[in-house]
C-alpha cells in the first residue's frame, strides 16, 4: 500500500491517488496490530460469562439485542475496560508503526525514540517518555472508576445446565462478513509477506526461489535457538506472575495494593527503547543494591521480557476474576486448603481463559520485541527479530520475509501447544454446549 506497494497501482486506478503515510494510515495499522490484544483478554471475559442468564432473559421475551445490551455487555464491561486500557497503553508507547507511516504526523513516542537514539540526548527523549505516563495514568484511573461501580460476579460455583442457543441468520451475517473482512486484511499482509519471501530481490526481480530460506537458516539459525530458548523460559514466569499478582489484586487487601497495581503497568506504558536502556543503566555495574551484572546474559533479556509482557496477564487476570464469587474459594480454605493450595487447585482452572491470554501475548511479544531488547542483546544471546531488523538494513527484504514467515509459523505452532497446556490445567471447569 506504499508508495512502492505491489497493490498501490491497482488501487490507484480504482479509488484515485492516496496516502498511506499520515494519520489516517497510523489509525488503520494499530486497528490491525492491536487488536489481538483486545480479543485476548474479551474471549476470556465472554467465555466465562454463564450462558443461563442470558436463556434466563430470552425465556422472559427479551430479543437478541436486548439481551447483549443489557446482559451480555454490562457483564462484559471488566474485559471491554482492560482491553481498552492495554490497547490505549500499547498504542501511545507504539514508535515502530509510527516510525514507518506516521508521515508528518509526529507522536510522543517517536520522538522519545528520535532523541535518545538520534541526537543522543538521554535526558530529553527520557522527559518525553516520562510525559507518555501522564494520559496512561489517566487512563487507568478512568479504566479503574469505570469498573468499580459494579460487580460483576456470574461465576459462582453452581452447576448449570444452560445452553447456547444457535443464532438466526440475519445475525449471524453481518456478524460473520465484518470477521471475514478483517480475515481477509490480515491474510492480505500474511500473504504479501509469502510471496516477498520465495522472490529473488522483493521489488526488482519477482523470479520464485528458495534460496532466500537456505540464506536464512543458515544465518539466522542461532538466532532462531535463542529466541526459542528466551522465550520458553519466560513465558510461564510471566503467565504465573501474571495471575498472582492478579489474585494478590482482586482477592487479598494489603497496605499499597493500588499502588503495586498501578507499578505493574509502568512498563507497559514507556517505549521499549526506554525501558531497554533502564535496563541497561541499572544492570551495567554493580551496586550495593543489585550486586551482579547482569548486561550481556541471558538473564537482562529474560528479566526484561517478564516484566515488559506481564501487564496484559494481570488485566487479562483481574477482569476473570471481578466475574468468580469468592465464596468459591473460601470454601476452600474453610475445608483445609491453603492460599497456594487454593490458588493451584480452584481459581488458576477458573482463570485458564485469562491464563492462556498472558501466556500466549507474552511468547509472541517474547518471539516478536525489538525496541526495548536490541539495547540488550549481545554477541552470546540475539533475537530472531534482530536479524529480521539486519536484513531489512541491508535492503534484504526477500530474506526479511523469509525469515519473518519462519517466525509466523514457530509462533502459530507454540500458540497451539499453550493452548492445550491450559485446557488441561482447566479441565473440569464448567462447559457449555452448543444446540439448535
Amino acid at each position: 500500500f506504499g508508495r512502492a506497494g505491489s497493490l498501490t497501482p491497482i488501487l490507484t486506478t480504482i479509488i484515485g491517488k492516496y496516502s498511506i503515510y499520515g494519520f489516517g494510515g497510523l489509525v488503520v495499522v494499530e486497528t490491525i496490530a492491536y487488536s489481538p490484544t483486545a480479543f485476548l483478554t474479551l474471549f476470556g471475559i465472554l467465555q466465562a460469562i454463564d450462558p443461563a442468564l442470558e436463556e434466563a432473559s430470552m425465556d422472559l421475551g427479551a430479543s437478541r439485542a436486548k439481551v447483549f445490551s443489557t446482559v451480555t455487555l454490562p457483564l462484559a464491561i471488566p474485559g471491554i475496560a482492560s482491553a481498552w486500557l492495554l490497547v490505549f497503553i500499547q498504542s501511545m508507547a507504539d514508535f515502530g508503526n509510527p516510525m514507518v507511516i506516521s508521515g508528518n504526523f509526529r507522536v510522543l513516542s517517536v520522538q522519545a525514540f528520535l532523541q535518545i537514539t538520534g541526537m543522543y540526548d538521554l535526558p530529553r527523549g527520557s522527559t518525553l517518555a516520562i510525559l507518555l505516563l501522564v494520559p496512561t495514568l489517566i487512563a487507568f484511573f478512568v479504566q479503574k472508576y469505570w469498573v468499580s461501580r459494579k460487580s460483576y460476579v456470574t461465576v459462582t460455583g453452581k452447576p448449570t445446565g444452560a445452553t447456547i442457543k444457535k443464532l438466526e441468520w440475519y445475525i449471524k451475517a453481518p456478524v460473520y462478513s465484518c470477521c471475514v473482512f478483517f480475515t481477509v486484511i490480515v491474510f492480505l499482509f500474511y500473504g504479501m509477506i509469502v510471496y516477498g519471501s520465495f522472490q529473488t530481490l522483493w521489488g526488482v526481480d519477482a523470479t520464485l526461489t528458495l534460496r532466500n530460506y537456505i540464506e536464512t537458516f543458515q544465518v539466522g539459525k542461532d538466532y532462531l535457538i535463542d529466541s526459542l530458548t528466551l522465550a520458553t523460559i519466560a513465558t510461564p514466569i510471566t503467565g504465573i506472575l501474571g495471575m498472582f499478582f492478579a489474585f494478590l489484586i482482586i482477592r487479598k487487601k494489603f497496605i499499597g495494593k493500588g499502588l503495586m497495581e498501578f507499578v505493574s503497568m509502568l512498563t507497559f506504558a514507556v517505549p521499549g527503547t526506554v525501558v531497554g536502556i533502564g535496563y541497561i543503566l541499572a544492570f551495567n555495574v554493580k551496586s550495593n543494591l543489585f550486586p551482579i551484572v547482569l548486561t550481556g546474559t541471558a538473564w537482562i533479556i529474560i528479566t526484561l521480557l517478564i516484566f515488559r509482557n506481564m501487564p496484559v496477564g494481570i488485566r487479562s487476570g483481574i477482569a476473570a476474576l471481578q466475574q468468580i464469587d469468592p465464596s468459591i474459594e473460601e470454601a476452600s480454605t474453610d475445608l483445609g486448603a491453603d492460599s497456594n493450595t487454593t490458588f493451584r487447585r480452584i481459581t488458576l482452572p477458573m482463570i485458564a481463559p485469562a491464563f492462556f491470554s498472558g501466556l500466549a501475548y507474552s511468547f509472541v511479544k517474547a518471539m516478536t520485541a525489538i525496541s526495548a531488547v536490541i539495547f540488550v542483546v549481545s554477541g552470546k544471546w540475539n533475537l530472531i527479530t534482530i536479524a529480521v531488523l539486519g536484513f531489512v538494513d541491508n535492503a534484504q527484504y526477500a530474506q526479511a520475509a523469509a525469515m519473518s514467515l519462519i517466525l509466523i509459523s514457530i509462533v502459530l505452532v507454540a500458540l497451539g501447544i499453550i493452548q492445550l497446556i491450559v485446557n488441561r490445567i482447566g479441565k473440569g471447569t464448567r462447559l457449555i454446549n452448543v444446540v439448535g
